[in-house]
């Protein structure tokens, strides 16, 4: 057991290669954590050069570094990763303490600094019951409850799943919660400095519950701020009334949508008008979608008596619709179909799709 893991803000450390293995090497002591049990990779240097993979085998710890290392050994962690990754991993801790007496437990946990949350295993959590969680862990930050560790054989530890161990490190945050775990803790929860709920989320295991602790919180609040000034400035509103200027631009929005329905309308109207007049039995039309032509095909059937194929160049696309009052729109797409590299489908009466072959491809095979 790695007691340098006691000390989550021991970051250095000078010490001897011990073994090397296709390029990972294996140190007399670390001061480096890897993922494991829940907590993310440490980052950091090995004389120097950046640690690009940490794996574990077994108890042991080998480390990749761009480059080849020798001896003497200096390690150094980066600090703020390792403060970001432990503080999310001992909120954790002390939110199983939490749920242990409402008689409930968290299920799953998350420690991304870019997305953190864990999963307590009720389908109906309560914002009041929320706001209680949150004020909960921040008291306990301003208690600043000392965390300690202490460590039994695996032989005489309760659960008999860690029997298998030599030694069991057990993690006590005062008399909040006590645990078997391996990974880097705050000193006192004090170094935890925040907890924020974000929100929630419904999932099969029971209720998901987004938070923020920590420096996370820090680039959090950056992050929102920026945008929230980005916004304000693409509005041309104060910060205050970014809410309001949304809410006016999704109104706008839909009353856009509904002229732009018109036009559309109307523009297929006087398309429509135009294919009645040249009164062949193929038309090329210029449209801005596939769907443009599902919508025009049902008006044209109703204003003719005879088959119709609609063509269109889109793109690198030909898109066609068959329009026939006599219901014989399938029996010619089966034609086209022949053909190769046609997709399509619809009822006897109309049928629509597109190809990459020629226009003109359609018209003899019609």
């Amino acid at each position: 057991m790695n007691k340098n893991y006691d000390d989550f803000e021991k970051l250095t450390c000078t010490t001897k290669i011990k073994d090397e293995r296709d390029g990972y090497y294996a140190f007399d002591e670390t001061v480096f954590y890897g993922e494991k049990g829940g907590q993310l990779a440490d980052r950091g240097t090995i004389n120097g050069l950046p640690v690009v993979d940490l794996k574990w085998d077994g108890d042991t710890l080998y480390h990749k570094v761009a480059g080849e290392l020798h001896d003497p050994i200096k390690m150094q962690v980066d600090a703020r990763t390792r403060w970001i990754n432990t503080t999310v991993q001992s909120a954790f801790h002390l939110l199983d303490g939490y749920y242990a007496d409402k008689n409930a437990k968290i299920v799953e946990v998350n420690a991304d600094p870019h997305n953190e949350w864990y999963i307590v295993d009720a389908k109906q959590v309560r914002e009041e019951e929320l706001a209680d969680v949150e004020a909960w862990m921040n008291d306990v930050i301003h208690q600043d409850i000392p965390t300690t560790f202490t460590y039994v054989a695996g032989s005489d530890y309760p659960d008999p799943a860690y029997r298998k161990y030599g030694q069991v490190r057990l993690v006590h945050f005062g008399d909040i919660n006590t645990q078997p775990c391996g990974t880097c803790h705050v000193n006192h929860t004090g170094q935890l400095q925040s907890f924020v709920i974000l929100g929630t989320a419904k999932v099969s295991a029971g209720t998901k519950i987004f938070i923020t602790t920590n420096l996370v919180t820090n680039d959090r609040l950056k992050q929102d701020d920026r945008e929230l000034k980005q916004a304000a400035k693409l509005l041309s509103v104060k910060e205050n009334q970014v809410t309001a200027g949304i809410q006016e631009l999704a109104a706008k929005n839909k009353q856009f949508k509904k002229q732009v329905k018109a036009l559309k309308k109307e523009l297929m109207a006087f398309k429509l008008k135009q294919i009645l007049e040249e009164d062949q039995p193929v038309s090329q039309v210029q449209i801005d979608s596939a769907g443009d032509m599902s919508m025009l095909a049902p008006q044209l059937l109703r204003q003719v008596k005879t088959d119709k194929l609609l063509v269109a160049e889109l793109g690198d696309q030909t898109s066609f619709a068959i329009v026939s009052p006599a219901g014989k729109a399938r029996d010619i797409l089966t034609k086209f179909q022949a053909l190769g590299q046609v997709n399509g489908g619809g009822s006897p009466k109309i049928v629509t799709g597109t190809t990459a072959l020629p226009i003109q491809d359609l018209i003899q095979a019609y």
